[in-house]
C-alpha cells in the first residue's frame, strides 16, 4: 500500500514552544481573584514594611499620611487588575493567549495600572502635577513592587496545575506511526480525544464541529469535536489518514471498499457499513492509485 499524502504542519519553528504555548493559568476565574488580592495585600505590607525607594519620604507632611498613601496605591492596583482581569480581558474572546501575548499583557496591566496610581497621586498632592516624566516615574517604581507578588502567584497557580505534555510535532517519515497515540486537539489547542490510531474510522465535518468516529472494543463511538478538518489535518499527519472529501477524512487503513455508483465514488469502512464516504473528485485520484474499484 502506497503512502498517503503527508501534508505540512503549520507550526511556526522559529518561535519557542514554551512562547508559542497557550497560557492557561488565569482561565479560573477562582486564580483570578486570588491574583488581585494578593498582589493589593503583598503590594501594601511590602511597601509599608521596606518603603522601597525611600517612599516614605515622598509623602511626610502631606494630606494623606504614608500609610494612607500605600494603601490608596493598592486599592489603585487592584482596581486597575480588577479591569484588566475582568474587563478588558474579555475582548480576547475565548482562545486562550499564548505565553508570548501573556507576556505583552502583563505589561500593558503594569501601565494601565500606573496611569491609576499617577492620576489619584497628582490628585492627592497639589505640587505634582501631569507629565510623562512623572507618569514614568510612576511606572518604573509601581512595575517594581507588582512583578513580585504577580510573579509569586503564577508560580503557586503553576504548582497546583496539571502538567499536559504537548503534542508531538508531527514529522514527516516513511514509515507509518504505529506505536504512539494519536492526539486530537480541539480549537483551543485543548486536548479532546487520544486514541490508538489504529481505532480511528473517520473524521466527519459538521458546521464549527467535526465528529470523530472510531472503534472502542467491539462497538464504534463517536466524539463531537469543536474544531475544523482543516485544522485537524496537521495533526493527523503521518497516521495514514487522509482527506476523501471537503467534509470527511478517512484513515486508509480501515477501508474496506472503494466502488463507483451512479452518483460518484465512494468508500466504505470497517464498523461502518451504514455511512458510506463520498469521494470527491479532487481527492479521487490518491485513491484510484491505491485501489482497484470494484466494477
Amino acid at each position: 500500500m502506497k503512502e498517503t499524502l503527508m501534508l505540512p504542519s503549520s507550526r511556526l519553528p522559529a518561535i519557542p514552544a514554551w512562547l508559542a504555548a497557550p497560557f492557561r493559568l488565569l482561565e479560573p476565574v477562582g486564580n483570578r481573584l486570588l491574583l488581585i488580592a494578593f498582589c493589593g495585600a503583598f503590594s501594601f505590607v511590602f511597601m509599608c514594611l521596606f518603603t522601597p525607594f525611600n517612599m516614605n519620604q515622598w509623602y511626610n507632611g502631606g494630606p494623606v499620611t504614608v500609610t494612607g498613601v500605600f494603601a490608596v496605591f493598592s486599592g489603585c492596583g487592584i482596581a486597575a487588575l480588577s479591569i484588566s482581569q475582568f474587563g478588558l480581558m474579555r475582548l480576547k474572546g475565548k482562545k486562550p493567549l499564548r505565553h508570548w501575548q501573556f507576556l505583552a499583557w502583563f505589561m500593558g496591566e503594569s501601565m494601565l495600572v500606573a496611569a491609576i496610581v499617577n492620576i489619584v497621586n497628582v490628585s492627592l498632592h497639589d505640587y505634582l502635577s501631569f507629565s510623562w516624566s512623572e507618569y514614568w516615574d510612576t511606572y518604573k517604581y509601581g512595575f517594581g513592587v507588582l512583578a513580585l507578588p504577580y510573579s509569586i502567584a503564577l508560580l503557586w497557580f503553576q504548582r497546583g496545575a496539571p502538567q499536559i505534555q504537548p503534542a508531538p510535532v508531527p514529522i514527516p517519515a516513511v514509515e507509518e506511526k504505529v506505536a504512539e497515540h494519536l492526539l486530537i486537539r480541539d480549537e483551543y489547542d485543548k486536548l479532546a480525544l487520544s486514541l490508538p490510531p489504529a481505532s480511528l474510522l473517520m473524521l466527519k465535518a459538521e458546521d464549527n464541529y467535526v465528529q470523530v468516529f472510531y472503534r472502542n472494543g467491539q462497538g464504534v463511538k463517536k466524539e463531537l469535536v469543536r474544531s475544523s478538518l482543516k485544522k485537524l489535518e496537521p495533526q493527523l499527519a503521518g497516521f495514514n489518514i487522509t482527506r476523501a472529501h471537503r467534509s470527511y477524512m478517512v484513515n486508509i487503513s480501515n477501508v474496506l471498499l472503494f466502488k463507483k455508483n451512479a452518483k460518484g465514488h465512494y468508500l466504505m469502512l470497517e464498523g461502518l457499513d451504514d455511512q458510506p464516504v463520498p469521494v470527491s473528485a479532487s481527492y479521487l485520484p490518491q485513491f484510484q492509485q491505491k485501489f482497484t474499484p470494484d466494477s
